[in-house]
C-alpha cells in the first residue's frame, strides 16, 4: 500500500479546490458592459444616452482639467437653478436588452451648495398600467440635503409599482420594506447616512446594484429582489429576499441621472464621470459585504 504524505495530501486538496473554483467561475455569469460613458471626446450624449434640461438648468460637458475626474478632458455637469419642483436635467440611458438585474458603477461630486435631487432612478417598462421604480435619491426634504439616506421602491403589491417602500441607510423603521418585511435580510452597516457634509469638493465612487424579484403570477413570484449600495468602498445597504416589482411589470427600461429637485435653497451643480452599467455584476470586484444576518423582525 502507497502512504501519502502531509505535503502531497495538502498539494492534492488545493489543486482540487483550485479546480473547483475555476468550475464555478466558468459556469458564472460573465460581467457585460452595457455602457461605459468617460466624456473624453466632448460628446454631451454618448451612445445610448439621452442627456438635456430645462427651467434654466444647463447640462455641459466641462473641458476643465482642473475641475474633471483625473483631469480627464471631459466631465457631465449638470447647473441646477433654485429647485421649486421638477425635472430640471437628466442623463438617460436606454437599456438594450431584456434584464431584470443591473450594476452601476460611476463617479460623481457635488463641489458647491449641497441640495436635495432624486439623483439616480432606476424605471421598468411602462405598459400603460403600471412599472417597477426605484430611487437612490438624495435628501431634499429638509433632514440634510443633499445626502443619500435611503432607497425607495414598490413592493409590487400593485401594479402600478411606485416607491412607497423604503429602505433607511440609518437601520430605522425596517418595516418600511412592505410586504417582504420579516423574510428580507436588510444590512445596514453604519447605521447612518452618507451625510451632505461627505461630498465636500472632491469626486467620490458610487456603486449601486438592483435586482428584481422573479416570477410571472401571484403563485410563482418569488422574494430575491436585492439592492447594494457602496460609496468609497464603504457598504451602506445590502439587501436580500425582497419583494421589489409586480410580477407583471416589465423588464427594466432605463436608468436617469438628476431627474427631480425641489425645495431648492441655492444653485446647485452635480457632475458625473466614469459611468459604466453592467450585468452579471461589477467589473471591478466590490468591496466585501457584511455577513448575512437573520431576517428582520
Amino acid at each position: 500500500m502507497y502512504k501519502l504524505s502531509s505535503l502531497t495530501i495538502h498539494t492534492f486538496s488545493l489543486a482540487v479546490l483550485a479546480l473547483g473554483l475555476n468550475l464555478s467561475a466558468a459556469h458564472a455569469a460573465p460581467v457585460k458592459t452595457l455602457t461605459f460613458a468617460d466624456f473624453e471626446d466632448g460628446a454631451l450624449a454618448p451612445s445610448g444616452w439621452v442627456v438635456g434640461s430645462q427651467q434654466g438648468a444647463t447640462t455641459t460637458v466641462s473641458g476643465d482639467t482642473s475641475k474633471n475626474l483625473n483631469g480627464g478632458r471631459g466631465s457631465l455637469r449638470a447647473a441646477y437653478p433654485i429647485a421649486t419642483g421638477g425635472v430640471y436635467a437628466w442623463g438617460v440611458y436606454k437599456i438594450p436588452a431584456s434584464t431584470n438585474d443591473i450594476y452601476l458603477d460611476f463617479w460623481a461630486k457635488m463641489p458647491a451648495s449641497k441640495q436635495g435631487v432624486k439623483f439616480l432612478k432606476v424605471f421598468g417598462g411602462n405598459d400603460g398600467v403600471g412599472y417597477s421604480n426605484t430611487t437612490f435619491g438624495l435628501d431634499y426634504t429638509g433632514g440634510d440635503p443633499g445626502s443619500m439616506y435611503q432607497v425607495s421602491f414598490g413592493d409590487g403589491s400593485a401594479k402600478a409599482n411606485d416607491t412607497a417602500s423604503v429602505i433607511n441607510f440609518d437601520g430605522t423603521y425596517p418595516q418600511w420594506i412592505g410586504r417582504s418585511f420579516g423574510k428580507a435580510v436588510v444590512e445596514t452597516p453604519p447605521k447612518s447616512r452618507w451625510k451632505s457634509s461627505d461630498w465636500g469638493v472632491d469626486w467620490h465612487h458610487f456603486k449601486l446594484h438592483l435586482k428584481y424579484n422573479s416570477g410571472t403570477t401571484a403563485e410563482n413570484e418569488v422574494a430575491d429582489g436585492e439592492y447594494y449600495v457602496e460609496v468609497d468602498g464603504k457598504v451602506y445597504v445590502n439587501a436580500t429576499g425582497l419583494f421589489n416589482r409586480h410580477y407583471s411589470n416589465l423588464p427594466i427600461d432605463r436608468i436617469e441621472f438628476f431627474n427631480w429637485a425641489q425645495n431648492g435653497t441655492q444653485p446647485f451643480e452635480i457632475w458625473l464621470d466614469d459611468i459604466r452599467i453592467t450585468t452579471g455584476g461589477f467589473l471591478q470586484p466590490s468591496a466585501p459585504k457584511p455577513p448575512a444576518l437573520a431576517p428582520a423582525k
